[in-house]
């Protein structure tokens, strides 16, 4: 019976949920066979009658020029912050600068309303008398109120309630006007008509009304043409993409002797007659299309108009050059422009390479702004920087031979040396073209590299052509002093050079070379560990030809000794003193009156990347000595024992936000061959020196990072001698050629190894 009761109840449970079916399925059908409302054709050609929600609902389905009120985001969306753009609407009025979040439009679109997201004042536009209004923080909430009832298109009003109460009613024009007079201090103000765009006045940029630009006076008594200058504007501004930019950053066409030229000008023109005034160069934009590149435009009577759009011939070189303009801190800038004859003397500027770390890399990339280098180190190590110089020469442009590439440099002792292309560069990863060469009346055998550097007027680095290092070149460097040529013994080929700021700004005696000194597997390469963890293989092109291999590169240094030969220099810098934690750069201490010696070389900066900064802790060199002691993953900083048994260093070990970072004090004994380690917590611990009570260290930099006031001294802390009894020990292990290391760095030896050293291995 029970069995027979369940069946039944199952039933009807089956008989109940297959009615619910059937009535959901007979509703959706029903909603399927309604018929759509039909659009309400627009009272006003500018307006349509959809809602906000409507709006928002059709925006991704409609196309732009199909909406009434279109937000065009300028920003991305999903990057965790508000979306701004414009807002354009189909009869020209436009907002620039708009907040999506902030942004409200009436019920039928006539009244556009911005927020208070960034700015303490407001707008309210009015599409249909083209008017706008400020709004201080309590109108706009008053607005607010009000919001629902703003007046139609058709200025009829509205009285969905049913009551009487004028609260509840649409506004007309002339109430909504009363209201403006209450509650909002600002007076309307017509829109400002732009072309074919309405914009409020307070959108207007000032450079709407800009004059046009000087033009440079033709020389007297020549038959030189007039010139003039016209306002060019595009077709149509609503239809850009950033509709104000013509007003922001206007162009002028360009009239001779009352007729159009093919080029349009803004203030950067550098315009420059030829003496006799048959000849005219300039900086100028085509004229069919202003989006273009900056063009040098040329005229001469006999051959009209010509133009050269290029900075460099085409080749496969990592590097670049552009348009050289007066530099501020130029004391006596040089024209970008000049004439010298019949030919344009056009200046340009090379860029700075620059590895994507400060000391070595696996890219370069090319900089055309201006970056800092170091210049000199404090007694600390740590870096005094200034702006490295451009290398600047110019292409020679001929009209009379447009196709010819020729190029001159800054004045070698008084005389320029000549460039002249004569092979174009083949179409190989890093191949460049072949130039012939000459100063004065002196031509130089073979052909060279377009690439050289000027060093203080007295010495040119020069470049001979040849396979790229990259394909097995060999990259070789020379230098011409007006009387001989050395050829500079390098142990790898150099890619490309930079010049090295001096103290005053200029240009020293040296040059930074960017050398390939190896190759690396991607499986092998990590990007936030030193270059000497990388399992870097000699220079190949086997490898580098493969697409999972990559090149590795060094920076080096090489400068004239006091006989005027260049040699490479050091990689390290000789110190006496102990080394700040942020000190930069190889260096080696002798400590004679101990008998050893301490190398730390292979830091990187904190944030390993090529910033510059002189308050940046270094991290993850090589502390080795010259007794054989050997230490991975330390910092700069280090302390002698005094009685010559080791040596006190620093590791950085955790960046901790908000309390003392972790560090670790290791006490490094070449004689015992042991290494004992303390835990500090501290931000910028610096080691200052080892007595009979224990070793000192103060912290350099205060946490709560307060600049006013003068700073009391730090106090000085110290690590006793019966702290060190209570620290981890660890026994060094023997290594190859007589080195000691810790276990976990005995794979590191043979790499350590590799590298020249300041004394032998």
């Amino acid at each position: 019976m029970k069995i027979f009761l369940t069946l039944v109840g199952l039933a009807v449970l089956a008989l109940c949920v297959l009615g619910w079916l059937v009535r959901q399925a007979a509703r959706v059908q029903t909603r399927q066979e309604l018929p759509l409302p039909k659009a309400q054709p627009a009272r006003d050609g500018s307006a349509q009658l959809l809602s906000d929600r409507e709006r928002d609902a059709m925006a991704d389905k409609t196309p732009e020029t199909q909406k009434d009120v279109s937000f065009r985001m300028q920003g991305e969306r999903g990057m965790g912050g508000p979306v701004w753009g414009d807002v354009m609407c189909a009869d020209g009025v436009y907002l620039p600068q708009v907040w999506e979040s902030d942004m409200q439009t009436s019920f039928d679109g006539r009244w556009l309303r911005t927020g208070f997201y960034d700015s303490e004042v407001a707008q309210l536009v009015d599409r249909k008398s083209r008017r706008s209004w400020r709004l201080l923080p309590d109108e706009g909430q008053a607005l607010e109120s009000v919001h629902w009832r703003l007046p139609r298109w058709s200025g009829e009003t509205l009285n969905e309630s049913g009551m009487a109460d004028d609260a509840h009613v649409v506004m007309s024009d002339a109430s909504f006007e009363a209201w403006l007079q209450q509650h909002v201090t600002a007076a309307a103000q017509a829109l400002v008509a732009l072309r074919d765009i309405w914009v409020p006045a307070d959108f207007v940029p000032a450079q709407a009304a800009e004059q046009p630009p000087g033009l440079a006076a033709a020389p007297a008594n020549t038959p030189a043409p007039e010139l003039t200058l016209e306002r060019h504007w595009p077709a149509a501004l609503r239809h850009l993409d950033r509709p104000l930019e013509p007003l922001l950053r206007p162009n002028w066409q360009l009239l001779m002797g009352g007729s159009a030229t093919p080029w349009l000008l803004d203030e950067n023109h550098a315009m420059v007659w030829s003496e006799d005034g048959k000849g005219l160069a300039l900086y100028a934009y085509a004229a069919q299309n202003a989006a273009s590149q900056l063009v040098l435009a040329v005229w001469s009577a006999e051959l009209g108009w010509q133009q050269w759009s290029q900075c460099l011939p085409p080749d496969r070189k990592s590097w670049a050059a552009s348009i050289c303009w007066p530099d501020g801190a130029d004391e006596s800038p040089l024209p970008p422009l000049s004439w010298a004859g019949r030919t344009v003397l056009q200046r340009v500027q090379l860029d700075t390479p620059q590895t994507e770390r400060l000391h070595d890399g696996t890219g370069i990339s090319c900089v055309m702004s201006a970056i800092d280098g170091c210049v000199a180190h404090g007694k600390d190590g740590r870096v005094q920087l200034q702006q490295i110089p451009f290398n600047r020469f110019c292409w020679i442009r001929d009209p009379s031979h447009p196709e010819l590439w020729r190029a001159q440099s800054e004045p070698l002792k008084g005389r320029p040396l000549i460039w002249t292309l004569s092979k174009p560069a083949r179409d190989e990863q890093g191949e460049t073209s072949a130039w012939s060469l000459q100063w004065g009346e002196k031509h130089f055998s073979g052909h060279w590299a377009l690439e050289h550097l000027v060093v203080q007027g007295r010495w040119v680095v020069l470049m001979p052509h040849g396979r790229a290092p990259m394909r097995g070149g060999s990259g070789p460097i020379q230098i011409w002093d007006g009387e001989r040529m050395q050829a500079v013994d390098l142990p790898w080929p150099v890619e490309r050079m930079r010049p090295v700021p001096e103290e005053n700004g200029g240009m020293a005696a040296r040059v930074e070379l960017v050398a390939l000194v190896g190759s690396l597997q991607d499986q092998g390469w990590d990007a936030s560990a030193g270059g000497w963890r990388w399992p870097v293989q000699s220079v190949s092109y086997s490898h580098l030809a493969r697409a999972d291999w990559r090149p590795v590169y060094l920076l080096a240094s090489m400068a004239p000794d006091a006989q005027g030969l260049w040699r490479l220099l050091p990689r390290w810098r000789e110190v006496r003193q102990i080394q700040h934690p942020c000190a930069d750069g190889d260096y080696v201490w002798r400590d004679a009156a101990r008998g050893d010696a301490l190398w730390w070389w292979g830091g990187l900066n904190e944030r390993i990347n090529n910033d510059w900064s002189r308050d940046e802790r270094r991290i993850d060199g090589v502390t080795l000595t010259r007794s054989g002691a050997v230490l991975c993953g330390t910092g700069p900083c280090a302390c002698p024992h005094p009685a010559g048994e080791g040596w006190a260093v620093l590791e950085l070990v955790e960046s901790r936000y908000g309390r003392p970072d972790l560090w670790k004090l290791h006490w490094l004994n070449p004689v015992e061959k042991e290494l004992r380690t303390l835990e500090l917590a501290a931000h910028t611990p610096l080691l200052t020196g080892w007595d009979a009570q224990g070793l000192h260290w103060i912290e350099t930099q205060p946490q709560d990072g307060s600049e006013a006031g003068v700073q009391e001294p730090p106090p000085r802390q110290l690590v006793s001698m019966p702290m060190w009894g209570q620290a981890e020990v660890e026994q060094l292990l023997h290594g190859m050629n007589g080195l000691w290391l810790r276990k976990q760095d005995l794979r590191h030896a043979e790499a350590l190894l590799a590298h020249d050293w300041p004394w032998g291995k």
